[in-house]
């Protein structure tokens, strides 16, 4: 098996993290910045899923090819 790709996927805060960071704008407001010092952006996530493709090797000349799928 080889690695030929892969993908990500990305996925947004959703709406617990939208109110997250509304509360941490009101809060840095009222503490004039001091608390973005502590309290982080909620931000979203991603994931990478790798793509993989069946290789082929001849044991005798090193010759390699791509297995098709059927």
């Amino acid at each position: 098996m080889e690695e030929t790709g892969s993908k990500t996927k990305k996925h947004g805060n959703g709406i617990g993290g939208h109110l997250n960071n509304t509360a941490r704008a009101l809060t840095a407001v009222s503490t004039l910045g001091l608390s973005n010092l502590v309290w982080k952006k909620s931000k979203g996530s991603e994931k990478t899923k790798a793509i993989m493709q069946k290789v082929c090797l001849c044991q005798n000349c090193g010759h390699s090819w791509i297995l098709d799928k059927k």
